[in-house]
């Protein structure tokens, strides 16, 4: 008889505190949503300024700050964000950004030039699988109305690969 009272004792609590752990973990996941993680400017200093990106397109909770000059060129900001969006998301494929008509941005994604690299735009970030969050997170970071620097004109962003345009078929 002591061995199923100690046993339905554990049972219970073991039950009681799995019921605790689930309910602050659903009272955090809760206080995450209350924050906003749209992508910030932020003046830290008088020539740099901190700016959040998305990182992941599915998730807006997950957010990466960098550090831009603010005396850089418009050019230099938009492709110091899309190289900390290659490294943290696309094993640090190159892309390069161009600046056209002083609104629209032309994004070129390139291959490695090493054949050693396993990891490619084609086969892992433009698949039918993944190419939706590829370009949804690309220009989710690139038109953003709360980012108050210079380039915020920027109001459409065109993505290349082999010199073709990527549409969402």
């Amino acid at each position: 008889m002591n061995k199923l009272t100690a046993t339905i004792f554990l049972s219970t609590t073991i039950l009681f505190n799995t019921a605790c752990a689930n309910v602050n973990n659903i009272e955090s996941a809760r206080s995450l949503e209350d924050v906003d993680v749209s992508r910030k400017s932020e003046v830290i200093d008088d020539n740099l300024e901190t700016i959040t990106i998305q990182t992941d397109s599915k998730d807006p909770s997950k957010v990466l700050e960098i550090e831009l000059d603010i005396n850089s060129s418009a050019k230099e900001k938009i492709n110091r964000i899309l190289d900390n969006i290659s490294e943290e998301c696309f094993n640090g494929l190159p892309i390069e950004a161009t600046i056209v008509n002083n609104n629209v941005v032309e994004i070129e994604l390139t291959e490695y030039n090493d054949e050693k690299k396993k990891v490619s735009w084609e086969d892992d970030y433009l698949n039918k699988y993944s190419k939706k969050n590829t370009i949804n997170l690309i220009v989710k970071n690139i038109i953003e109305d709360k980012f108050k620097s210079e380039i915020s004109y920027i109001k459409d962003v065109r993505i290349y690969y082999n010199d073709k345009l990527i549409t969402l078929d």
